[in-house]
């Protein structure tokens, strides 16, 4: 009861304020809801910056804090124009020559019309124009709008919006009776957003997917009437000009409207139009830029962290190869190289999941030119290790507006890395007893003992949950390299030293196999394992080649896609080995194989110690009558 009162006192201050108290009033409210509604200005900055990339931060911001104004404006506009005088609505609004020429070539011509309107800040206009022209009055006119959740508001606006003789037509109810209409050789106007939900067809909006709604279509190839545009021109404060414009659709797809597009689904030659005409407005000039509402998140339907992944399951009417990537999805890589492999199919998923998106990698610095040769991503980013340089580039990064992050490191650091980057959406696993707050979505590791379940399943589990429903690409890559008859053997191990073979073993399992094999042996590692491999490499003058330490990242990989055979600890290089498809052997101490084994399709022979606690436990004689039953001897 208290509401509506209040509605009415509002609505009766705001119509008799002068233009210059509206004026200021709106850039207040709109500059408050700018400066202190934190997530709705990054929707506002990041949805101007994608649409028009080739503007400054500077020119984003002007449109941006104007929108915000014009936001305002047509919000006071709604509730207040019921106490409008209609001496000054006919001082305030005019119709230009092609809205009076639209009504008399449908006196002259019956027969049904529909008409488009956008999001624009007069678009309230449209409900007085019955009153500005005599020839509407005798048109039957519904409007396709979204109600109001509040009742008393609902109730206000539609007597603002049929006090002149449209009939208002709620979405999603107001289908079939506009469908009477239209047979009724009416006028039916639809309020057209790109936020039309999971139901909606996925079509390209200034270069981003949205979801469009397919009633305009559905209407035109039942009654294929004509279509029409409404552009209500803000001229100042509550004042506008509406003029409208024929739509002009392509005739390939207009002959094709009730068969198929070129990508094999429905065609959608209204959809495809109205969104053209929309983008060359707002790319005019300015003024209409400005004028439109940016605020909406309008690019959200496929945002949402259950099916965000899903993108090329939904109905399409455009060729999502060929879409434009401007959305920015950075993957926040592991630190270490075991780990930065097994997470390689997780990004072809992405990247397979997100033909828009522009998959940029962020990772230590030692890793970058092995991702970018193996061209994952679109971009490669350097982390250094965490000094000065390393919250520098993060805070260089954030500046690159990414829209959405997923996080594969589970730390204290990573969650502080997610912070700083500031994405719009941010996706971690959620794991018992670990809080992690600055992740947007947190998907909860729902096992039973998270200590036997493979890292593989874990990560495949974690991107399901995102909504993706592709295949898991567990194909091996592979290398144009000529093979060699080399073994190579790993004997070290950077991130644990507990996972390495005793060093006495590698030398009694290396003349073992010396002896019953003509191939070489050559010993990799990084610079930290030298010391094992000078050690072992002096036992052995001829056949056995140190290589520790003596090579970075890539030669390592073009020296281990020789080899014919890998042998070493649970260690990155034995996962890049599989990566590779070469066969391999991996020594398990008191690492669990069940949850870190190499995942890829490619040889793998698990040789597990008797005794988890002691490496040691796993002889050399114990390897060599393991080596046997797996029919690795002769090694060929």
């Amino acid at each position: 009861m208290i509401v509506r009162p209040f509605i009415c006192a509002i609505s009766y201050v705001i119509a008799k304020l002068p233009a210059g108290c509206i004026a200021l009033l709106c850039q207040f409210w709109g500059q408050f809801f700018f400066l202190f509604f934190r997530k709705r200005r990054r929707i506002l900055l990041s949805n101007i910056a994608h649409a028009f990339p080739e503007k400054t931060g500077i020119e984003c911001k002007m449109i941006a804090r104007e929108s915000c104004n014009r936001m305002v404006e047509l919000g006071l506009l709604a509730i207040a124009l019921p106490y409008f005088s209609e001496k000054r609505i006919r001082r305030s609004y005019q119709l230009d020559d092609s809205v009076r020429e639209f009504f008399r070539e449908k006196e002259n011509n019956d027969g049904p019309r529909i008409v488009l309107l956008s999001h624009f800040s007069q678009m309230e206009a449209m409900t007085i124009i019955s009153l500005l022209n005599e020839r509407a009055k005798r048109n039957e006119i519904g409007v396709i709008y979204r109600p109001f959740k509040s009742k008393e508001l609902e109730r206000w606006i539609r007597r603002t919006r049929e006090k002149f003789g449209l009939k208002l037509l709620a979405r999603g109810v107001g289908f079939f009776e506009a469908k009477e209409i239209l047979k009724r050789n009416g006028i039916v106007v639809i309020l057209f957003d790109q936020n039309a939900g999971d139901w909606g067809i996925l079509a390209s909006f200034l270069g981003r997917v949205a979801s469009m709604t397919p009633l305009p279509d559905l209407l035109y190839k039942h009654f294929c009437c004509p279509i029409f545009m409404l552009m209500p021109q803000r001229m100042g404060v509550f004042r506008a000009k509406c003029s409208v414009e024929h739509l002009d659709l392509d005739k390939k797809n207009q002959n094709k409207s009730n068969g198929q597009n070129q990508f094999g689904g429905d065609s959608y030659c209204v959809m495809e139009a109205m969104n053209a005409w929309l983008e060359r407005k707002l790319s005019s000039n300015d003024a209409i830029c400005c004028d439109w509402l940016w605020v909406h998140n309008r690019w959200h339907t496929h945002d949402l962290g259950h099916n965000w992944l899903n993108l090329s399951q939904k109905r399409c009417a455009i060729d999502l190869s060929k879409i434009e990537k401007k959305i920015k999805i950075f993957i926040r890589m592991p630190n270490w190289l075991g780990d930065i492999i097994m997470a390689i199919p997780l990004v072809k998923a992405v990247r397979w999941a997100r033909p828009d998106g522009q998959i940029v990698l962020v990772v230590r610095s030692q890793f970058v030119q092995f991702l970018e040769k193996l061209h994952l991503a679109d971009c490669v980013l350097p982390l250094a290790k965490k000094s000065k340089k390393y919250y520098r580039q993060l805070w260089t990064y954030r500046q690159l507006n990414p829209d959405f992050l997923i996080r594969l490191v589970n730390s204290t650091t990573g969650d502080i890395e997610t912070f700083i980057l500031n994405a719009a959406h941010s996706f971690a696993q959620q794991f018992p007893h670990r809080k992690r707050p600055w992740f947007s979505q947190r998907i909860f590791m729902d096992f039973d003992d998270l200590q036997t379940v493979h890292q593989e399943r874990t990560t495949q589990f974690f991107i399901r949950e995102m909504g993706y429903l592709g295949n898991w690409d567990l194909k091996p890559l592979s290398l144009e390299i000529e093979k060699s008859n080399a073994i190579g053997l790993i004997c070290g191990s950077q991130n644990n030293p507990a996972k390495r073979w005793p060093t006495q073993y590698w030398i009694d399992f290396i003349a073992i196999l010396l002896e019953r094999t003509t191939d070489y042996i050559i010993l990799f590692g990084t610079s930290s394992d030298a010391t094992i491999t000078q050690e072992i490499s002096s036992q052995f003058p001829h056949r056995v080649i140190d290589r520790a330490g003596k090579t970075n990242l890539l030669e390592f990989t073009n020296e281990i896609a020789a080899c014919k055979l890998v042998i070493g600890n649970d260690t990155g290089g034995v996962h890049l080995a599989n990566f590779l498809g070469i066969p391999t052997v991996v020594f398990f101490g008191p690492t669990n194989p069940d949850k870190t084994c190499p995942i890829f399709d490619a040889p793998v022979y698990v040789i597990k110690s008797p005794d988890k606690n002691n490496f040691a436990a796993l002889t050399p004689h114990l390897v060599v009558e393991t080596f046997v039953n797996l029919r690795l001897f002769p090694i060929c």
